[in-house]
């Protein structure tokens, strides 16, 4: 079950423990995962200032398209590879309605 699954938003510090108590397990990798840190430092890098102290559904698409859209403008392979990872945990994270 995602995060927006049952809520329209949430809030940051509820957000980041969501991340920390994660698997991290990434999807379609053969088990590969995201550790804590890197965790931590993907809710830093990707829900950074700009989102406000609530998160809801918009706002964490907006942040998947923004993702896309730099997996489009990366120029290397493994560049593209890499973001296309994140999107995936990410939309696992975020469940079936993003």
């Amino acid at each position: 079950m995602g995060i927006f699954d049952k809520r329209k938003s949430i809030s940051r510090r509820e957000f980041s423990s969501v991340f920390q108590r994660h698997h991290g397990r990434i999807p379609g990798t053969g088990g590969r995962k995201y550790y804590q840190r890197e965790r931590e430092k993907m809710v830093k890098e990707i829900f950074g200032p700009r989102y406000g102290s609530q998160i809801d559904k918009q706002e964490y698409r907006k942040a998947l398209r923004d993702l896309e859209f730099s997996k489009r403008k990366a120029k290397t392979q493994s560049e593209k590879v890499r973001i296309d990872e994140k999107i995936r945990y990410l939309k696992e994270l975020g469940g079936k309605s993003i």
